[in-house]
């Protein structure tokens, strides 16, 4: 960079801080568990390589600008592109294994999976930018020493991952609703919960086992708008597939009649989930349905329930 604003030294020394600082902000929003895909160790791995490129391209923005390399600058728009095809390659795979899974997330969300995992990966890329220009900025007004110039970088670079933090945290189901335990009965074959037919079951075998060892909650709405939410499709799966993945379903893959199932109470606006978890443990199936995360696509849903003010308390 010798005909560059920007001497050699302080462009080395930006660069390097702005990437590192870029690649640990990602991991200050690294949440990898064990119930997920990928898991350890493949999942840090794979972080690791995607925070350092976009805290690269975030780390070189800045000094491009300065030197009006403005060609640099599709560099980002490239980037970009490949967040969106990680992305992308997520969903597919997200969707190839769901099929083996004894209950299935649904389309809803591995879609909202596959987006919150596109926007974190720009948590680096702009942490980095904005740690790049104070870097500069604070060398070349005060001509501070690199220790300084990277506190304030630092600092700047937490400040942007603190704010990705805050607008990434998602609201769950008990922001909407309160959920109780419910009431497992038969009429006959068919198979009610709290009144609310659920399903008909024909083996006797299978009816006992219901009976014995299946848990029922019912989740009800603090508004109309909670309802909105709960009665979405996509958002009832989510919630079956979160107690799965933490109680597990005590079946096998060939037998049909065991499964968790959610039906809406219309009369009473709420919605019913019967399971048969291996975990037997109540208490621990209300706080998992709980934290099931609110899904973008069951908020856009039945918007006009939240012009009425009907509470259910």
């Amino acid at each position: 960079m010798n005909d560059s604003q920007i001497n050699d030294t302080l462009f080395r020394q930006a660069f390097i801080a702005a990437m590192i600082i870029g690649t640990l902000c990602r991991f200050f929003l690294l949440r990898v568990k064990d119930n997920q895909y990928p898991t350890t160790p493949q999942d840090y791995i794979e972080q690791i390589i995607i925070a350092s490129l976009a805290a690269s391209l975030g780390a070189v923005a800045f000094p491009a600008l300065i030197d009006k390399e403005f060609s640099a600058l599709t560099f980002l728009a490239v980037g970009i592109q490949q967040f969106q095809g990680l992305a992308q390659q997520e969903k597919i795979t997200l969707e190839n294994t769901d099929s083996d899974e004894l209950v299935s997330k649904g389309e809803p969300y591995i879609d909202t999976i596959a987006t919150t995992y596109e926007v974190r990966s720009y948590v680096s890329l702009f942490s980095a930018l904005i740690a790049s220009i104070i870097y500069i900025y604070i060398a070349r007004k005060y001509d501070a020493d690199a220790l300084i110039c990277t506190i304030f970088a630092t600092l700047g670079g937490i400040i942007v991952a603190l704010i990705f933090r805050r607008a990434l945290i998602r609201s769950s189901i008990k922001d909407v609703a309160d959920i109780y335990p419910a009431k497992i009965l038969f009429d006959g074959p068919l198979l009610k919960v709290n009144d609310v037919v659920m399903t008909n079951i024909g083996l006797k075998d299978t009816r006992k086992k219901y009976m014995e060892k299946g848990i029922a909650i019912e989740i009800v709405p603090k508004d109309m708008s909670g309802f909105g939410i709960i009665n979405d499709i996509g958002q009832q799966r989510a919630i079956m597939h979160n107690i799965y993945l933490h109680m597990g379903i005590d079946k096998d893959v060939d037998e049909r009649d065991i499964k968790t199932i959610a039906r809406t109470n219309l009369d009473r606006k709420s919605v019913v989930i019967v399971t048969i978890p291996l975990l037997r443990d109540e208490v621990k199936l209300i706080q998992v349905a709980e934290s099931a995360p609110v899904l973008d696509t069951a908020k856009g849903k039945q918007s006009a329930y939240k012009k009425k003010a009907v509470f259910f308390k």
